[in-house]
């Protein structure tokens, strides 16, 4: 009995190991291709020949936009297949992000789903480049940011809207804040100063509100990063309704 039970256990062990390591085999083939790839074969992904990726599925190129200081973000989400053991096959889904300053690439992030219990997995890669476009965002935001506050906003995943989804109700809170609260007025500056399109347009609303309240006045550099915004008017994510994944300009008055 306990050579049985040593080798059940053993066997056990080989199998969790063996189901960790074509997950981890699969993840670094991925990232292979996606780091050595320009936009032009990601966008051909499906066409690929991988070792241990089974199969690539739900592709979807998100947006190309531009953010500031001649930036270029686009974004794709696809979902992956592998072999979890002999008789299974599981599947990530990943966030893919490029970054082009004046039509050169300078950067990659990929953002695997976080799974429960699972630290979260993010990978990335950049020209020193992407360090000049930094030290612009922090001239003129007047922030400190390095390039894990960088990629940190771009991965934080947010909706800009009101009465999305089947509930259809207003948002009372983002980013564990209260909105419409005057007592947050510092934070809704500093979503201001992101780096994340979405998160910037959430602060020049809630100050847009304060202001229209008569509540706040703004000092001379808060009010140019607010105008800023507006005359930017990036692409943005947001909703109609129970339709997600919708980008589109904010302001009506640019034609594009």
């Amino acid at each position: 009995m306990k050579f049985i039970f040593s080798f059940l256990l053993t066997l056990v062990s080989l199998t969790i190991f063996c189901q960790k390591d074509n997950y981890e085999v699969a993840k670094k083939e991925f990232e292979n291709f996606i780091f050595s790839s320009d936009s032009i074969k990601i966008q051909n992904i499906k066409n690929e020949k991988f070792e241990k990726i089974i199969d690539i599925q739900e592709y979807h190129h998100s947006v190309t936009r531009l953010l500031d200081f001649g930036l270029t973000e686009s974004v794709y989400e696809l979902r992956f297949s592998y072999p979890f053991d002999i008789h299974y096959v599981k599947g990530r889904n990943v966030f893919i992000f490029l970054f082009y300053l004046d039509g050169k690439e300078v950067g990659k992030i990929v953002d695997y789903a976080q799974y429960k219990d699972e630290e979260k997995q993010i990978s990335g890669k950049f020209d020193s480049e992407i360090n000049n476009y930094i030290l612009k965002h922090n001239h003129f935001y007047k922030t400190n940011y390095s390039q894990k506050n960088f990629i940190d906003d771009i991965i934080t995943k947010s909706v800009y809207g009101d009465y999305c989804g089947y509930s259809g109700s207003k948002n009372e809170e983002m980013f564990d804040l209260d909105l419409e609260k005057l007592n947050n007025v510092e934070s809704y500056v500093n979503w201001m100063k992101s780096f994340n399109p979405e998160k910037q347009m959430w602060g020049y609303d809630q100050i847009q509100y304060l202001l229209g309240k008569e509540l706040i006045e703004l000092e001379t550099y808060e009010q140019k990063i607010f105008d800023h915004i507006k005359n930017r008017n990036a692409i943005i994510e947001t909703c109609s309704g129970c339709e997600f994944g919708i980008f589109k300009r904010v302001f009506k008055n640019k034609d594009n």
